[in-house]
């Protein structure tokens, strides 16, 4: 009998403990609007083609039964679909499992973290949190809990407009030293030039006949009557720059340095006079002591003791200590005043004339008939004088089988290509420029060829190698910086651009002024450059910029009013009467 009065006093317990296990988490499902969620932001967001979720949630006491345990699953939902971040598990006080725990008599606080990959149907979902609460072998789904909308995916906007780099090409009239037309931009208008020296006698100022019989002397009579009949050939300056040999009184020097001036002056005045030329102007500079020529010999030379008397040079800086050590050195005086010091008894000549190249409607026809007669210099340029693409390409191919050692070639070719969105074959070519020069343009734009293709880590790899190229690169970079959400870093690499990404950049790193500053100064604006000032509209409550510029976006492109009616960034908006009108 005692027996008997255990084993139901002991089935009464067993049936009480399932009671009350049931009738915890029973309760819990009843009063479970007592919970309370916040999600930071309230409509979720992409950035770096990620979907972060930040939750706070917070139980009240006396609501956490003490053997609970709930699990959290937060879910982004859509028509057709839905993602579950990871679940967040909790425990009562009293419950056999090692999660966080929630106090019955005083409640407590969770906070949750999570990201999920963007994926274009999420652009209009819900965030829901769905909870299961368990006790024993018992569980219960409490209500699906909406807590969020989603996902504002604005960097989505990002256009791949990435900036490729053509090998010099360019018209200037600025003319460098030395014209070089394998490396340099053509040049319309160039400096040329034709040097003559008269040499003198030691002490003497006097022209000597056979100094005037000189090759260098013929060359310049003949460059003057030349640029008297060339219509391309523009005289426009005579320098004479006279010297004497840092041997001997400085007032000797500077007299005869002086009266050697005065007759070679003399003597270009007669052939200018000869030749109708005499309005050109005549520049007249003296050097009593020549001691940069003197330096400028002795290394030139084959003089056993060179490197001695250089430093006597840097040793001492008073021109007669110098001429003193010198001419200590005996046998070294002697080959000096033999070979170095009567170079150095001289006036040079050099007259400057501006040499004019083809014109631009000469350039056309050029190319078009008699393309082996242009340069590199000159063929590249020609490119740059039509619009048509396919005609560009032509030139550029034609260029590349003729220089085959030019990169140039190849990389334009490549630039013409990727404006034709012909993306593989501008790979190519620039790869095949790479193979001729690996410099930072080519690198560049092998950069681009990856933004087209959607590689953008590649992309940033070679950009950051190829940052020497110039500003382009760095536009570049924050393409890639807007792709992986480095907003501020974009913005200082996009700065100098007046363009759609610089905007979107200014306008993710929470600068909406700068942005709107930027589309207002795009000169041809697209339908997605005001679809852009509506969302900045949007994001500064301006109702009116809000719908102006929707509707000059729907006008130019009617896709975006689609694309407006499901965008959460106009959220604020859907309902309104006149944001229906222009999405309709």
């Amino acid at each position: 009998m005692r027996k008997k009065n255990i084993l139901y006093f002991a089935s009464i317990a067993l049936a009480m403990l399932i009671l009350t296990s049931c009738g915890g988490i029973k309760k819990m499902a009843k009063n479970q609007n007592l919970m309370d969620f916040k999600v930071q932001p309230e409509i979720l967001e992409m950035h770096a083609d990620q979907v972060e979720v930040n939750i706070s949630g917070s139980f009240p006491a006396k609501f956490f039964a003490k053997k609970a345990i709930i699990t959290i699953t937060p879910t982004l939902v859509w028509e057709g679909g839905e993602k579950a971040y990871k679940p967040v598990i909790l425990q009562g006080e009293k419950a056999q499992a090692n999660n966080k725990a929630i106090s019955f008599e005083k409640g407590g606080d969770v906070s949750y973290t999570d990201i999920l990959p963007y994926q274009d149907e999420m652009k209009k979902s819900e965030l829901i949190l769905k909870i299961n609460a368990g006790q024993g072998s018992k569980s219960i789904n409490l209500i699906d809990k909406k807590v969020a909308d989603g996902v504002i995916a604005t960097p989505r906007l990002l256009q791949a407009d990435a900036k490729p780099i053509l090998g010099s090409t360019k018209k200037v009239n600025v003319t460098p030293p030395v014209y070089d037309p394998t490396q340099s931009v053509f040049q319309q208008k160039v400096m040329d030039s034709v040097d003559a020296d008269i040499l003198y006698l030691i002490q003497q100022s006097q022209i000597r006949g056979s100094e005037l019989k000189a090759d260098d002397i013929k060359k310049l009579q003949e460059y003057l009557n030349e640029v008297k009949v060339n219509e391309r050939l523009a005289l426009k300056e005579i320098n004479v720059s006279s010297y004497a040999s840092p041997d001997g009184a400085y007032e000797l020097n500077e007299k005869l340095s002086g009266n050697r001036g005065s007759a070679a002056s003399k003597f270009l005045n007669k052939e200018l006079k000869n030749k109708k030329l005499a309005d050109a102007k005549l520049n007249e500079k003296t050097t009593a002591e020549d001691w940069e020529g003197f330096k400028e010999k002795v290394q030139a030379s084959s003089i056993g003791d060179k490197d001695l008397i250089l430093r006597v040079l840097s040793m001492y800086s008073d021109p007669a200590v110098r001429e003193e050590q010198i001419k200590n050195m005996a046998a070294a005086y002697k080959t000096l005043a033999d070979d170095v010091l009567p170079q150095l008894r001289r006036s040079k000549m050099t007259v400057n004339a501006e040499k004019i190249g083809w014109y631009d409607e000469e350039i056309k026809d050029l190319v078009e008939n008699k393309p082996d007669t242009l340069n590199q210099a000159e063929l590249l340029y020609a490119a740059t004088l039509t619009n048509d693409l396919d005609k560009k390409l032509e030139i550029y191919n034609f260029f590349t089988k003729k220089y085959k050692s030019d990169w140039r070639g190849a990389n334009n070719a490549g630039v013409v290509l990727l404006k034709q969105n012909k993306i593989s074959d501008a790979k190519k070519s620039f790869e095949d420029a790479k193979k001729i020069e690996d410099n930072s343009i080519v690198l560049n734009n092998l950069g681009v060829c990856e933004i087209m293709n959607g590689n953008y880590v590649d992309a940033e790899n070679l950009f950051n190698a190829a940052l020497s190229a110039g500003k382009e690169v760095s536009y570049n970079v924050g393409i890639c910086d807007i792709k992986k959400g480095s907003y501020s870093e974009a913005v200082s690499n996009m700065g100098s651009f007046t363009t759609f990404n610089t905007a979107l950049a200014q306008l993710l790193n929470g600068d909406s002024n700068s942005a709107l500053k930027t589309l207002e100064g795009i000169s041809d604006k697209t339908a997605m450059d005001f679809y852009l000032k509506a969302v900045v509209g949007a994001r500064t409550q301006n109702d009116e910029l809000v719908f102006s510029s929707l509707k000059t976006a729907i006008t130019k492109d009617g896709t975006l009013a689609g694309k407006a009616k499901t965008d959460l960034e106009f959220f604020k908006y859907f309902e309104m009467g006149a944001f229906q009108t222009i999405v309709k």
